[in-house]
């Protein structure tokens, strides 16, 4: 909670700083990596360390954008940012802010060492598996829809709408 709450409020510092104004996806982005900045050390930190690590994770995973920029991610519901960036940080900050009071775990250069060890194999290992899986299922079919469909709404595929409210015409003005 702590983690969640204190990284929903950073992530709108930095949203607030660069645009002017907060959005309220924005923060609840923010509070998504603060909590899944927390979940790799939530078993292992100080209610104090979880203050940092939701500050820390909400840095971290907000200006992880222009690394997905950079890399031309596509990832509309940001999971890359919130939950890849923010679950590697944590796990990281496992080895700078572990108390051996909560578990017996305590934070040293060797358990940063271990930490860091443990997000490259998983890392490597998701990496790896996801190549497999999207190559597989590229040979069955196109991964991304044409950009007609993706206008128009991908539940209209299965012949669905999910945002029809009230029968409002939801097309745009070109």
């Amino acid at each position: 909670m702590l983690a969640g709450s204190v990284a929903m409020l950073v992530w709108m510092f930095w949203e607030w700083r660069e645009t002017k104004r907060p959005s309220f996806s924005g923060v609840l982005v923010g509070a998504v990596a603060g909590l899944a900045t927390i979940t790799p050390a939530s078993g292992y930190v100080e209610p104090i360390a979880a203050l940092a690590i939701g500050a820390i994770g909400a840095t971290a995973c907000y200006f992880a954008k222009y690394v997905q920029k950079w890399l031309k991610i596509d990832d509309t519901l940001e999971v890359w940012r919130a939950h890849g960036v923010g679950g590697l940080t944590g796990a990281l900050l496992i080895g700078i802010m572990a108390s051996s009071h909560i578990n017996q775990v305590s934070a040293s250069l060797q358990q940063f060492g271990v930490q860091l060890l443990a997000v490259l194999v998983v890392g490597a290992y998701a990496s790896f598996v996801t190549f497999m899986i999207l190559t597989g299922l590229d040979r069955f079919g196109t991964l991304r829809v044409p950009e007609e469909i993706q206008e128009e709404g991908l539940d209209t595929m299965l012949g669905e709408r999910a945002f029809n409210l009230w029968n409002m015409d939801r097309t745009l003005p070109k």
